[in-house]
């Protein structure tokens, strides 16, 4: 059996769409014919620069879109943007629909994740950190995510181990409905409590004590700081930090965090235990996660 081409597929299907309204059969297909593209559920996701020429009034948008998602093995259709606001809003274009609106569920790693795709944000280059958020878990640990979304994070964590408990802060609506599907599409409801609304101020009031904090949010989570060291146990833990730097810079960066982090913790010995690069985020600069170990000024005495 002839095995399936996505690519030869879709420049078929194009090539037939034109040759019915009317063009030879060796019409050029323009540049902006994806090359790549995301494809889960019943989704495809193009990139921004699919199919924007003025080559393309030629066939009705209706047909196009029906076209792309039969050759593609889809029955919805969008085109990405930009992730946008302290929401984190995708600006994504929905080009054909159907009763499911934009929910849509990704599987990876054995975990069902859930989620609007109008409404909520994907990165599947943070793939590997939401694998080590799962690696890393230990049995009883208590862990807070100050910037969960649809539990990115939160969920590997908590599969990690049963004992594992878990505080998700979450400000966005339509990300908090997620995660609550999510927590309990994967089995794991039990051990989460979401705080809704800004985690400077839930945290802050929830009297937490917790022995390792993620702070996921891009491009700067620093702002977070001081209410995640209110939270932090007496005996001290780990603090995830994500933050973008600049390519072959990553030591600057990281001093300065450090520095900040320090001011802000007063009990606590601020340690450096390691830095991951992530993805790269723009031209010459990176998503990366500093692993700081704080530990309380009482075990130097």
């Amino acid at each position: 059996m002839a095995r399936f081409d996505p690519h030869s597929n879709l420049e078929e299907g194009l090539r037939d769409l034109l040759i019915q309204s009317g063009f030879s059969e060796d019409v050029p297909l323009p540049s902006d014919v994806p090359k790549k593209w995301e494809r889960f559920d019943d989704v495809v996701i193009l990139p921004p620069s699919a199919f924007v020429s003025e080559f393309w009034d030629c066939v009705s948008e209706a047909s196009l879109w029906v076209c792309v998602a039969r050759c593609l093995g889809a029955e919805r259709v969008f085109r990405k943007g930009e992730v946008d606001g302290p929401m984190r809003k995708p600006m994504i274009e929905p080009l054909l629909m159907s009763s499911r609106g934009g929910w849509a569920v990704r599987k990876e790693n054995g975990i069902r994740y859930g989620y609007d795709i109008l409404q909520c944000m994907w990165s599947a280059g943070n793939v590997n950190e939401r694998r080590r958020m799962r690696e890393i878990g230990k049995r009883g640990e208590r862990i807070l995510d100050m910037f969960a979304g649809i539990g990115y994070y939160t969920l590997p964590s908590l599969m990690a181990d049963p004992s594992i408990t878990v505080w998700s802060c979450e400000w966005n609506d339509a990300a908090i409905e997620a995660l609550r599907w999510n927590l309990k599409e994967n089995n794991v409801e039990s051990q989460c409590t979401i705080l809704e609304g800004d985690c400077r101020e839930t945290v802050t009031s929830s009297d937490l004590e917790v022995d390792r904090i993620i702070l996921g949010l891009l491009p700067d989570a620093t702002s977070a700081v001081d209410a995640a060291i209110g939270a932090m146990s007496e005996k001290g833990g780990m603090i995830h930090l994500h933050g973008l730097a600049a390519s072959g810079e990553y030591d600057h960066y990281s001093s300065n965090w450090i520095s900040e982090i320090q001011i802000a913790s007063n009990d606590y010995d601020i340690r450096p235990a390691a830095l991951h690069r992530v993805k790269s985020y723009a031209p010459r600069w990176d998503h990366v996660v500093l692993d700081l170990n704080l530990i309380p000024h009482h075990d130097y005495e």
